[in-house]
């Protein structure tokens, strides 16, 4: 007989494998049946029920191991039914492995060492403000897997989850708890991802350090977190505020500012920020029309790269360029250092051992392009329990980097993260958008701008400029201010030039705002406007031209601007022209003898000239 170490691996995902001496993997069948029960205070009490049987009759196992992507497992206990086992117990960066020595060698075909392992553990349930989320290990496939039953077991408290993948096959309740099935092959691809709620609250302070090292003045901008599909922003201060807020094509929202010769300027942002597990209701919807901009090849997205290319033709779907990535590129957590160099999508598939969430990003934004299916990147904040499974790359106040891709069914950006779809060992990061991730800046038309808050310091400050923390709901204030500039009197016969401001003085961004024109005697062509976007602090001018009377005119008139918060009236007095003479009759006298001089003048002129002529 030959005496075999059996070894398993769990590390959000199963693996099984053989230990010297070496023996083929099908030498054992395995059954597992698997049960995570939470409790109402997040802690997940975890039992396995594992069945190992030999396949043939000249082998047996001494011992089995399990490697769990969790350091915070506590009260663990191995068992069968002949008492316990005396785990032995090994802690690592990411993962508690669990050697379990069998007391009893099991020798023949088809004989089984039956034997259960439990444990507590706080990795696999969190409440994240307002919400709970739950992520359990995907089992991969191998040869020697017979079953696995898993069953996950919620309080009741709880209430119905507002998103659950992959959709379980049954549901059971009673008094106490919901318990969930699943079918096997769907864990082999994905594990378990709840959540129970559907909006999270963040307030945030963000503090942006802007210099002029010049002689001369110089604008510059920065980068405010803006709205997104699944995003709400409310502010509540902006000091000093800007000159003006734009958007750029990727729906950033970019304040500006005037620096005088040598100035340092520090500016203040705060507010609070609603994710939504459901796209946002106001935020209005689009067809991307011109997708050029997000196909193209950039600095660290290479779509030409021939091996970009010959993947990208292999790969086709965001779902598979996600797999790929999540497969195929290691995590290292050595480059986290403030030194951190960007490698790019094509470095990356030379390195794929020495990858951070820039190059997980950066690859799916270039295999997708290359694939033609539009891409871009997020900076931003993600919260994480646990910096292992759920690293965060960019040292800049520990912000985190994840790519959107163009859904063309449902004309929209959406947010995957297959850097924590790595690191969790296979929670699912594609189908499944959580509330933790805080979108800073878009990066679509150029791959390294605008940076995000937290990277705007000056030489040789180590400041911390980035602060966010769970909040509740805040309340929206949505006004304007309308702001006419016209002459209060004009004289009939000319056009009058003006202009109108709608100045957004409310917190949170408008769309879609109308402002009408309403007068009795000035008949516009055009007499409503429509502005897409007014983020808060920033104003909307429209120029305004009231059209020429006749020159005799003569009348007062109200002309009144409404938008949807706001209103705004101006009375105008039209003088006919002549008035103008009759009024200021001195000058009249002096204009009218200054003609007669001019064209006496210019008659003397010309007769001299022809008297020259006829000499």
């Amino acid at each position: 007989m030959v005496k075999k170490i059996f070894i398993a691996l769990l590390s959000f995902t199963l693996f099984l494998w053989s230990k010297a001496p070496v023996a083929a993997i099908t030498d054992f069948s395995t059954n597992y049946s698997i049960n995570y029960q939470i409790n109402k205070a997040g802690l997940t009490h975890t039992k396995f029920d594992i069945s190992l049987t030999n396949n043939l009759s000249n082998i047996y196992a001494s011992e089995f191991s399990l490697s769990i992507g969790s350091t915070n497992l506590n009260n663990i206990n191995a068992y069968n039914s002949k008492g316990g086992l005396d785990p032995r117990i090994a802690t690592g960066n990411k993962t508690t492995s669990i050697t379990i020595p069998f007391k009893e060698n099991i020798l023949g075909k088809d004989k089984s060492q039956v034997f259960q392992l439990e444990f507590d553990s706080k990795d696999f349930a969190h409440q994240l403000g307002n919400v709970w989320e739950i992520s359990i290990p995907k089992l991969q496939k191998t040869d020697s897997l017979n079953s696995y039953n898993l069953t996950l077991s919620v309080p009741t408290s709880f209430g119905s989850p507002s998103a659950i993948s992959p959709t379980p096959t049954s549901k059971t309740s009673n008094q106490d708890f919901v318990t969930y099935r699943f079918n096997q092959e769907d864990l082999i691809l994905k594990g378990i991802s709840a959540t129970f709620g559907t909006v999270q609250y963040f307030d945030f302070s963000l503090n942006y350090h802007l210099d002029n090292p010049n002689v001369y003045q110089v604008k510059t901008e920065i980068a405010l977190p803006p709205d997104t599909t699944y995003q709400k922003v409310i502010y509540n201060q902006l000091t000093p505020q800007p000159d003006s807020i734009d958007l750029d094509i990727d729906g950033n929202w970019l304040a500006s500012y005037i620096l005088s010769p040598k100035q340092n300027l520090d500016i203040l942002a705060t507010g609070s920020a609603e994710i939504n597990l459901n796209p946002v209701a106001d935020f209005p919807g689009f067809i991307l029309e011109d997708q050029n901009t997000y196909l193209t090849s950039q600095k660290y997205w290479e779509t030409n790269n021939p091996n970009i290319t010959q993947l990208a033709n292999e790969l086709k779907t965001p779902a598979k360029i996600y797999q790929y990535i999540v497969d195929n590129l290691i995590y290292d957590y050595g480059r986290l250092s403030e030194t951190t160099t960007r490698f790019g999508a094509a470095n990356v598939l030379d390195n794929k051992d020495s990858a951070i969430c820039m190059e997980f990003t950066d690859l799916f934004i270039a295999l997708s392009r290359a694939a033609s299916i539009p891409a871009r990147a997020i900076n931003g904040f993600a919260y994480t329990t646990n910096s292992s499974l759920r690293p965060l790359s960019l040292k800049q106040d520990i912000l985190h980097a994840w790519p959107e891709y163009y859904d063309t069914t449902t004309n929209t950006w959406t947010p995957v993260d297959p850097t924590w779809g790595n690191t969790t060992g296979g929670v699912d990061f594609f189908n499944f958008t959580d509330l933790n991730h805080f979108v800073f800046v878009i990066l679509g038309q150029d791959s390294q701008y605008p940076v995000p808050a937290g990277a705007y310091k000056t030489a040789g400050e180590e400041t911390k400029d980035v602060d966010v923390h769970f909040s509740t709901k805040k309340p929206k204030n949505q006004q304007t201010k309308l702001t006419i500039k016209l002459p209060e009197k004009s004289f009939s016969g000319l056009p009058i030039n003006g202009t109108i401001t709608l100045e957004n003085t409310g917190n949170v961004a408008l769309y879609n705002q109308s402002v009408s024109f309403v007068s009795d005697h000035f008949m516009l062509d055009k007499t409503n406007w429509s502005i897409p976007v007014l983020p808060p602090f920033s104003s909307h001018q429209i120029n305004l031209e009231l059209p020429s009377t006749t020159w005799t005119s003569n009348f007062t008139d109200t002309i009144t601007l409404t938008s949807e918060f706001s209103q705004a009236s101006k009375e105008i007095t039209l003088l006919p022209t002549y008035t103008l003479i009759l009024n200021n009759y001195k000058y009249a006298i002096i204009i009218s003898f200054s003609i007669i001089f001019l064209i006496i003048t210019l008659k003397i002129t010309n007769k001299h000239h022809q008297n020259k002529q006829l000499w």
